[in-house]
């Protein structure tokens, strides 16, 4: 897969881009996470795993006692409230999500733990075009098992597999944007981008894999294009905060 690298990334870029089945027939190996993880360290110089578990030690308690300390976000204080026995990966997803007003199904969608098989997922779950992370559990809210994790685009399963945390499996998720040219989807967009530069510290000048969206010009009272900018303004400030909250946390 190494050696394969450059001819990987000639497929993957062609235009116009590739059916996601036509890479899979020619990139099989692509598709695991040993080998996910290794085309993105190859094409970024991040190994993502790491990254996110090092971020998780360093900021991960801060980030969930700032939004602790906020309880007039209904949804915040749900997700708190079940307990500490989610994993905090898991969970400041969850709190980043709220925090934003994504729904957590524009990134994440939970089905069963007897689901363990992409035939049952696909025949079980409406799968949007745009990436997906589908984790099978088991158990009661706030005691929530994880069975192991599948990832759809285009509407089916592209990669699975089972590991021992929710950490490897975002980590996996993460990857494949880049990995396979994917823009964030608009459900998760601010969500994704927060990971994208807090977490993974991937912080370009300029450029988004955010999409551009259309808005109504306030001057001209039209639907016209978004401007793009080189970070969202809802995650510029919530960087600046919390970067102000580990100040004082500390």
């Amino acid at each position: 897969m190494e050696l394969t690298f450059s001819l990987q990334r000639h497929h993957i870029n062609k235009l116009p881009p590739p059916d996601i089945e036509d890479v899979k027939s020619k990139w099989p190996f692509l598709f695991i996470p040993r080998y996910i993880y290794a085309h993105f360290e190859l094409l970024t110089d991040i190994n993502v795993p790491r990254s996110l578990e090092l971020s998780m030690e360093e900021c991960g308690r801060a980030i969930t006692e700032y939004f602790r300390g906020r309880p007039t976000y209904k949804d915040v204080k749900d997700i708190l409230s079940n307990g500490e026995d989610n994993e905090m990966a898991l969970r400041i997803v969850q709190l980043l999500m709220a925090h934003f007003g994504e729904d957590i199904t524009g990134f994440i969608l939970f089905t069963d733990g007897s689901a363990t098989a992409a035939d049952d997922v696909q025949a079980t779950l409406r799968l949007p075009a745009s990436p997906r992370l589908i984790l099978p559990v088991s158990g009661a809210t706030g005691q929530v098992t994880i069975k192991g994790w599948m990832i759809t685009l285009e509407g089916r399963v592209i990669s699975e597999g089972i590991t021992p945390t929710f950490l490897t499996e975002l980590a996996a998720m993460f990857a494949i944007y880049y990995i396979l040219n994917v823009q964030y989807q608009d459900e998760a967009a601010c969500t994704l981008v927060f990971i994208q530069r807090r977490f993974i510290g991937i912080n370009p000048e300029r450029g988004t894999k955010a999409k551009r969206g259309k808005v109504v010009s306030k001057k001209k009272g039209v639907i016209v294009q978004k401007k793009s900018s080189a970070v969202n303004t809802h995650v510029a400030m919530l960087l600046k905060k919390l970067l102000d909250f580990e100040w004082n946390f500390i």
